[in-house]
């Protein structure tokens, strides 16, 4: 009978240490290949291209039918750790119903952005549930502010250099103010303010030296400069809250005032090179603030509040399913109350857009999703205030915060690569469970 046990018991050794290697062996490349889809997705123009986009949307689902196998094979699926899946789920299935049942005015385009948001909730839940211990954390944390001081530089190098060219060779074909390797420098300063964040809440992990700290510093400094340099007036404003924000829950969270003084000697170096840097191009998109009597000359700030009226008015007919996705476009050409040339494909305010297109229903939903993300957010930072972990989920919730903010004065949740970093990053913030050091 002894020997009958002890060859069960190697025989459950065996298969315990098959699946464990099964599981190394994938869980890495998964892991490693969402962080290259998030670094590279912004490198190919932010995938705002058609083409581009549906490349980002292949890879997320292949990424998660890995994920899928990996985690059937090993027996751990723990959907139940991220309490905004069921909402978010019901957002996607409502935002079904327009062309499933063909009442979208434009078809194509409702099914591509439909499909675009079901490629989000795939990564999401990948993310989500792969970096889930400290370790993993930081080291995407980290990846992400190296890439992001990267792409800064690039984009800093091309501003001053430039020829009004992309990368110095790629001519926008519909035009724009190209900065980095985007046609729109708002969308370039939607990616900056997702990863400023994460490189100042890596600055502030406890058990950090002097250099490391400083160096992390450095890099959000970098990223905040170029953002700046970029003129996107969003994009400063977004900084500016969450620099605010993270001053404020870092001392609330750990009582420790040394962690604001380093927020706020950054924000002063930030200030400082950039004033010797000089951003001319900031001042004049601000004047217009100061002074209401200047005009400007740039049809999207001088239109958006019609933009936004215009949403208004299409969800005032459309108030219970909204129009479907990615039909702004097509019924603002019958409210727009002034002639142009141009086509405007989003209302600069993803907010009001989302409500024109998903009607009431649609906002209930998304007021759950938020809901249930603070409230776990909440839980996450206070179970974890005292440790790296803290800092790091600290840093990208605030990164978060600030991409919304941005959110309702541009539409870099309908810029591919900013929005996958997005729900990636919400998504891990917003996982049950956050308690470990």
């Amino acid at each position: 009978m002894s020997v009958a046990f002890g060859e069960i018991h190697q025989s459950e050794l065996v298969a315990s240490a098959s699946r464990a290697g099964s599981r190394s062996a994938v869980g890495p490349w998964v892991r490693g290949a969402t962080t290259a889809l998030l670094i590279l997705a912004p490198l190919w123009f932010g995938a705002t291209n058609a083409a581009d986009s549906l490349i980002l949307v292949a890879s997320c689902w292949i990424l998660f039918l890995l994920w899928l196998a990996q985690g059937m094979r090993v027996g751990e699926l723990t959907l139940g750790s991220w309490p905004v899946l069921l909402p978010a789920t019901l957002v996607l299935a409502l935002t079904s119903v327009h062309w499933v049942m063909g009442i979208s005015a434009n078809g194509t385009s409702t099914q591509l952005e439909w499909m675009r948001w079901a490629g989000y909730l795939a990564l999401a839940l990948v993310a989500g549930e792969s970096f889930v211990t400290p370790r993993r954390l930081r080291r995407l944390a980290a990846a992400l502010a190296m890439a992001g001081v990267a792409i800064a530089v690039f984009g800093i190098v091309q501003h001053l250099t430039g020829n009004g060219k992309i990368y110095w060779m790629v001519e926008p074909s519909q035009g724009g103010w190209v900065f980095g390797p985007y046609v729109n420098r708002n969308h370039f300063a939607g990616l900056m303010e997702l990863w400023i964040p994460v490189a100042l809440g890596l600055a502030l992990v406890p058990d950090n030296s002097f250099t490391r700290r400083w160096l992390w510093c450095g890099a959000a400094l970098v990223m905040a400069s170029a953002v700046v340099l970029s003129a996107s007036r969003g994009g400063v404003l977004a900084v500016g809250v969450e620099v605010a924000v993270l001053s404020v829950v870092a001392v609330a969270l750990r009582g420790r005032r040394r962690a604001l003084i380093g927020v706020l000697v950054s924000v002063a170096l930030v200030a400082g090179l950039v004033w010797a840097l000089g951003s001319s191009q900031l001042l004049d998109r601000l004047s217009p603030l100061v002074q209401p009597e200047t005009r400007s000359t740039d049809e999207v700030a001088g239109h958006r509040l019609d933009a936004w009226r215009g949403a208004l008015q299409i969800f005032s007919q459309n108030w219970l399913l909204g129009t479907g996705l990615g039909t702004f476009e097509t019924h603002f050409r019958s409210v727009r109350p002034y002639f142009t040339d141009k086509v405007w494909t989003h209302a600069h305010n993803d907010f009001l857009q989302f409500l024109a297109e998903t009607g009431i229903i649609g906002l209930g939903l998304g007021l759950w999703l938020i809901v249930a993300a603070v409230r776990e957010i909440s839980g996450n930072l206070r179970r974890t205030r005292h440790t790296a972990t803290g800092t790091i989920l600290t840093g990208i919730a605030c990164g978060c915060l600030g991409f919304m903010v941005h959110g309702w004065l541009d539409f870099n949740f309908h810029v591919p690569a900013n929005a996958a970093n997005f729900v990636v990053l919400a998504a891990i913030v917003s996982r049950r469970g956050w308690d470990e050091d």
